[in-house]
């Protein structure tokens, strides 16, 4: 019994390995003017650590359970420029050619006000529209404050979040400074089980220490948690891959509209 529980068990998760799996994460990044010339220089060299490291594919991408994993980059302030198109990052010379791009000269800074909203609803449009056909979505925002300038900035960023949320783009951030609004960045992400799917935040005390968490932050996005499912968890496995397959469906729907 156990012998062909165990065979069924290697036939689902064979079956579930087989199906590709593919990511699209957006890297929006805060060029607004409350960040200083410096402080914006540290953000596109933390990621450019990262991304550029010669490594990246081996130590995010290979171990994950995405078999393709796109990146874009996107700069916000008062308007939102895509500074790199969306990559499939199929190998570390491919993620760090990605990478070397995060510099002032291909990233001049907007430094105008922020406009959370507009960055939001500027990079669901991409995600639903590139004809990437995936089974995750996350747009991934590093900011040092809030949306400003109006009365209505938080609260039209906030409705922007849970209209990429209804078409299952996940919202993750990171705050940067001591003075960012957490409250304001735990509900962009996402607060109670009606937000789903739901994100997460993380915050840096400053520019110095953002390399760090955007490594963790990407980690957690890529890589996310690994193990093996014992006998008797199997047949969560084949819920997953339906999962999988009904988000993959959705977004066909949605971009066939």
């Amino acid at each position: 019994m156990k012998l062909k529980l165990l065979a069924a068990g290697i036939t689902l998760i064979t079956a579930f390995n087989a199906q590709a799996t593919t990511l699209e994460l957006a890297l929006v990044l805060d060029g607004s003017g409350s960040i200083n010339s410096s402080e914006y220089q540290l953000q596109l060299q933390g990621y450019k650590n990262v991304i550029a490291s010669g490594t990246f594919y081996d130590d995010f991408i290979a171990p994950s359970i995405y078999d393709n994993v796109y990146l874009s980059a996107w700069q916000f302030s008062n308007t939102v420029i895509e500074e790199i198109s969306w990559t499939n990052i199929t190998s570390n010379a491919v993620a760090t050619t990605f990478g070397n791009k995060f510099n002032t000269t291909e990233m001049n800074q907007i430094q105008s006000v922020t406009n959370t909203s507009l960055a939001i609803d500027t990079a669901v449009t991409s995600l639903l529209n590139n004809m990437i056909d995936s089974d995750k979505m996350i747009i991934d925002i590093s900011t040092d404050g809030q949306p400003c300038c109006s009365s209505s900035s938080e609260a039209d960023a906030l409705a922007s979040a849970d209209a990429a949320r209804d078409q299952n783009v996940t919202i993750n951030a990171i705050g940067v400074g001591n003075g960012i609004n957490a409250t304001f960045l735990t509900q962009l992400v996402g607060i109670n089980p009606a937000d789903t799917p739901t994100g997460f935040f993380l915050q840096a005390s400053n520019f110095t220490e953002f390399g760090d968490t955007i490594k963790t932050k990407l980690t957690r996005e890529i890589v996310g948690p690994q193990s093996v499912p014992e006998p008797s968890s199997i047949a969560f496995i084949g819920l997953g891959a339906l999962g999988l397959g009904a988000l993959r469906r959705r977004k066909l729907q949605t971009k066939a509209q």
